[in-house]
């Protein structure tokens, strides 16, 4: 859950053309959650001696690879980060009217406080009490939402029908189409696996007591995606509010060019103060839980893979706390800097942009993490399989190819290409073994 689930979801049912075909979405995102537990979480948690998702590639396919999927999950986190930044920062410009650029420093600067004054355990608790907040919240706004509403349910639907606002699932075939059925359940879950195969996923579960209770953790947490079940609702609220009551033209205008300004609209002009305050606050608890993870994240990797080989292990844990939070700062700024960028991108809408951006990269890294997972490939086929993930990815985008379909697409294509690779060009060790492990990692499973 993040700050885009509560702003941007509602926005994509209330925006023209809108509808609820994001449930195909929630479906698939939950059941990959399913697949992370089963596929994923025991053999992280088994690999004890491992440090990171990347230790982990790096004693079964090589070190280079490690190295390379290291690169793909920082670039991935920037780019995750910075739309979920972007999004707070829309809310406080609705707010404030500071402008992108000042209020994307300002949550930075909440989210860079909060990070580092915790550690991986705070961030873990107050991620779980800003969650609760953000859960009271969506609920809240939806209740009042009804109430404003003056008409019975069989009207309203009635009403949402009439815009075709109630569509939930789409059976096309269309490889173009965004939001059908089967590119939504394929994309969704082959999108957790791949997110599954980055440093977040590694904290959680190595947060956990046991295998386990990691599995659990996983298996639990598909069930609150009926959370985004709220948010979908106070769209179609939205919908039926603004119906009766039309925006002004200044604003219709606003939101035309930026879908995900609608819900902090309604919250700062129809709630009352208090409850308003609350709602906000909500939205802020959601962004602030993502961005110090990953910031956390970010930080953790920046000195266990690029610092510590450059100034050793023999520091003391003050220095390397100093140094994680001048990495804090640092990604702070970064983050920063790709949600100012991508607020130029902001009327195809922040929902879009969460799925479509990342998905340039995530056939390559669930092709990475399945090929560790199955302990299949030395770097020279890797790379070619990598290479191929980027090259597929590149020839679906440009033909229009709907973006949920690239991750699976061109993730298939790199496991079989490298899988058929090593039949035919076999190595002299296997992978992650010998020469090719880091340090003494142990990935027994």
């Amino acid at each position: 859950m993040s700050s885009v689930t509560f702003v941007s979801v509602p926005a994509a049912v209330f925006r023209d053309g809108g509808n609820m075909t994001y449930l195909q979405v929630v479906i698939g995102l939950a059941l990959g959650k399913l697949f992370i537990g089963a596929v994923l979480a025991r053999d992280f948690f088994a690999a004890q001696d491992a440090q990171t998702t990347y230790d982990y590639i790096g004693a079964r396919l090589g070190r280079a690879t490690g190295r390379v999927s290291l690169g793909l999950g920082l670039a991935l986190g920037f780019i995750n980060s910075a739309i979920k930044l972007l999004t707070a920062a829309i809310v406080l410009d609705v707010i404030t009217r500071w402008g992108i650029p000042a209020c994307a420093l300002t949550v930075t600067a909440i989210g860079l406080l909060w990070s580092a004054l915790a550690g991986l355990k705070t961030v873990i608790w107050t991620d779980f009490l800003l969650f609760a907040l953000f859960s009271v919240g969506a609920v809240l706004a939806l209740i009042f939402l009804i109430a404003r509403i003056d008409l019975d349910l069989p009207t309203a639907l009635a009403s949402l029908d009439a815009q075709a606002k109630t569509v939930l699932f789409d059976f096309s075939t269309d490889p173009q189409s965004r939001y059908t059925l089967w590119a939504a359940l394929a994309g969704s879950v082959a999108l957790s696996l791949a997110v599954g195969g980055t440093q977040a996923t590694w904290q959680r579960v190595r947060a956990c007591r046991s295998a386990a209770d990691a599995c659990k953790a996983y298996n639990w947490s598909a069930a609150f995606y009926l959370l985004h079940l709220v948010m979908l609702a106070i769209g179609a609220a939205l919908v039926l509010f603004y119906s009766a009551q039309p925006l002004p033209a200044e604003v219709a205008a606003e939101v035309t060019a930026s879908p995900d300004r609608i819900l902090p609209h309604f919250i700062i002009t129809e709630i009352p103060v208090g409850l308003s305050g609350l709602l906000i606050a909500a939205i802020f608890a959601a962004a602030i839980s993502t961005l110090d993870s990953a910031l956390t994240e970010a930080a953790d990797l920046t000195v266990r893979h690029l610092y510590e080989p450059l100034a050793g292990t023999d520091r003391s844990e003050r220095h390397y706390l100093a140094i994680s939070r001048l990495a804090l700062a640092l990604w702070s700024l970064a983050f920063a800097a790709g949600a100012i960028f991508l607020h130029r991108y902001a009327q195809e809408g922040l929902l879009d942009l969460t799925f479509k951006l990342p998905n340039y990269l995530y056939g390559a890294v669930l092709g990475t993490i399945l090929l560790a997972r199955m302990r299949s490939g030395r770097f020279a086929t890797f790379a070619v399989g990598f290479v191929i993930a980027l090259a597929i990815t590149a020839v679906l985008a440009s033909s229009g190819v709907a973006f949920f379909w690239w991750c699976p697409v061109s993730g298939a294509a790199m496991v079989i290409a490298v899988r058929l690779l090593e039949s035919l060009w076999p190595g002299t060790m296997a992978a992650g073994q010998g020469g090719h492990s880091e340090g003494k990692t142990d990935v027994s499973n």
